[in-house]
């Protein structure tokens, strides 16, 4: 009985159709099962404002004296810029020119002899998302006097990523004057610069006088980090 004979040209086709069908099974079950991770900030203090009183005259863990610059020098008058880290991977920090600023209702000290406590509040004007991390740069003026408030370094910043129309805060803490205590310092507005901008915002200050402590080691008047609660 005679075998059927394969030609040369059908048995190349039939190789090379076996090793197509190989490599395509090697594609779709290769070592590609990873998967891209994009990392994203949660927005903190995204609410609107709240408000709170401290209780006390000390401040604990604050940086004393006059403000320490970024580099942890003093400075004399004139605003502190904001210090941190407040850039994001594309460079979307939150510029001064973007926030609108506002306290919100109820601050202030709630009774004689107590500290207070004002909220400041930064909402997003603009149309993308905007990353701040650190301390706010915050001077009260008032007359001559321009005292650049120092920070409370016992609460550690957070990375804060604010959405469009989305609001996050920061405290500012401050000692009333009592007579007897020492120096009356009568502010009548409230500078403010965000972290890692040179460009202030102004508030009015519209508190009673504070104890002037621009040179005690631990002041009771200090300023938060943004985002703090």
């Amino acid at each position: 009985m005679l075998r059927p004979r394969t030609s040369p040209l059908a048995a190349v086709v039939s190789l090379a159709a076996g090793l197509t069908l190989a490599l395509a099974l090697t594609a779709c079950d290769g070592n590609g099962g990873g998967s891209d991770t994009v990392a994203t900030d949660t927005p903190s203090g995204t609410a609107t404002a709240s408000t709170g009183t401290g209780t006390g005259t000390g401040s604990p863990g604050v940086d004393g004296g006059r403000t320490m610059a970024p580099s942890g020098g003093s400075t004399g008058g004139g605003t502190d810029a904001g210090t941190g880290t407040g850039a994001g991977a594309d460079g979307t920090r939150c510029r001064t020119s973007q926030l609108a600023f506002a306290v919100a209702p109820g601050s202030g000290a709630q009774s004689k002899g107590e500290q207070g406590a004002i909220t400041v509040t930064l909402t997003n004007r603009g149309a993308k998302s905007c990353v701040m991390k650190g301390y706010p740069g915050v001077d009260l003026v008032g007359g001559p006097t321009r005292w650049a408030l120092p920070r409370q370094t016992s609460e550690s910043p957070s990375t804060v990523t604010v959405r469009p129309g989305a609001t996050t805060t920061f405290t500012v803490f401050y000692l009333p004057f009592d007579k007897g205590d020492g120096q009356e310092f009568r502010p009548k507005s409230i500078v403010v610069t965000p972290p890692n901008e040179t460009h202030p915002h102004t508030l009015p200050w519209t508190y009673s006088s504070v104890l002037l402590q621009d040179g005690a080691t631990h002041p009771g008047t200090y300023v938060g980090p943004v985002g703090s609660k």
